[in-house]
């Protein structure tokens, strides 16, 4: 639909990522400033999980008069912004799709924020995926491990669309999405039903 992203011989314009999105990532933020409950505080690992559909079971938290001092300066991530670890090997990035507080980590975890005149968020979130996935392996490591940096996010090639053609691709996701939904419900139900038969049969 879009072309090749291993090649990079794309069937529409390409632009550089700084200049149709803004990039950052967040105040830092101490261990020593953690709480016991408040405000959800995610690092990569967290971010991988909301990225694979996981609700982070064990999260860190600041307190919620930390979290709006920490975010006077517009550095909460809005829905439809992009997060991803800096460690990003596995395609993991997470489209905010959620206006519940949460803050996450500096330097760790990256933020995103498209243009939204440019960009359909889900069209963009899963071009990421793949394109971190071709180019987190070219990364240098030297003597430490390798990841993804704000400058080497705003220099990296991504294709544009027209809006019209990235609305049909989220559209299609959707649809896709709606799918596995009911068949998931419907696996479960039959595990359910096999779960009883055989208490019925062998309890």
């Amino acid at each position: 639909m879009f072309g090749d992203i291993i090649t990079g011989k794309y069937n529409y314009k390409i632009r550089k990522l700084g200049d149709v999105a803004f990039i950052g990532s967040s105040h830092r933020v101490f261990t020593t400033e953690f709480v016991e409950s408040g405000i959800p505080f995610y690092r990569g690992t967290e971010i991988g999980e909301l990225a694979n559909g996981i609700e982070p079971s064990e999260p860190y938290y600041i307190s919620e008069e930390h979290y709006n001092k920490l975010t006077k300066d517009n550095t909460k991530p809005r829905i439809g912004d992009l997060l991803m670890p800096s460690i990003c090997n596995k395609g993991q990035i997470w489209m905010v799709d959620t206006d519940r507080p949460f803050y996450y980590k500096d330097g760790r975890v990256l933020c995103i924020s498209p243009n939204r005149d440019i960009f359909n968020s889900k069209y963009l979130e899963y071009f990421m995926r793949i394109k971190t996935l071709v180019e987190y392996p070219k990364l240098g490591s030297g003597s430490t491990f390798a990841e993804f940096k704000i400058f080497l996010l705003k220099d990296m090639d991504v294709l544009v669309p027209p809006r019209n053609v990235q609305n049909q691709f989220a559209d299609f996701v959707a649809s896709v999405d709606k799918s596995k939904s009911k068949i998931q419900k419907s696996l479960e139900e039959t595990q359910l039903l096999f779960d009883s038969l055989m208490q019925k049969y062998f309890g």
